[in-house]
């Protein structure tokens, strides 16, 4: 960027003018700008520098230049990732569960009314409906199997009374298992 000295002037501001023409057609010709356009229907997470990249990818890819692409697919995910970690970032699952789920389902693409409801269904009724199919009417108990004879007299120990029993067992005690407390 030589200038000639008969160019050079006294007044600031046309200098300052001058360098600012020479630094932005600089800047036009080697990083032009791109219009993005960025539509209603793109996820939240698509920003214009996200979208430009997925247009490069989609360029590489066309040219057959597979393996830059992928390098610049996880570059993209990555800054998708950021950008959703982002937006999220506000939202506190203690003490605001629906508007994280309502977040969530507006990242993930799903939405309440993407449910599906028929008329006369309901979870109480699927409820009943399996109920009914699982149960077997005619079902009998099997009799209590004895499997000690010795002693009929003696009584069995509850739940409650084994937990205590277990709880109460010093930490060195083996039992007949010999597995070592």
């Amino acid at each position: 960027m030589d200038a000639d000295i008969s160019e050079l002037t006294n007044d600031c501001q046309s200098e300052f003018d001058q360098f600012y023409a020479t630094a932005l057609g600089f800047l036009n010709k080697y990083y032009p700008e791109r219009t993005i356009t960025i539509t209603s229907r793109d996820p939240e997470y698509i920003t214009p520098d996200i979208n430009a990249k997925l247009r490069r990818k989609n360029r590489l890819m066309r040219a057959g230049r597979i393996e830059e692409a992928d390098a610049l697919a996880e570059r993209i995910g990555a800054d998708i990732t950021e950008q959703n970690s982002r937006r999220l970032r506000h939202i506190s699952p203690r003490t605001s569960a629906r508007d994280m789920w309502a977040a969530v389902r507006q990242v993930s693409g799903k939405s309440q009314s993407d449910r599906v409801t028929v008329d006369g269904i309901s979870a109480s009724s699927l409820n009943f409906h399996y109920a009914a199919v699982s149960t077997d009417t005619d079902y009998q108990a099997p009799s209590p199997k004895q499997t000690s004879t010795i002693h009929p007299h003696v009584d069995y120990l509850s739940e409650w009374e084994v937990c205590r029993l277990l709880d109460t067992l010093h930490s060195t005690a083996t039992g007949s298992d010999e597995l070592p407390a």
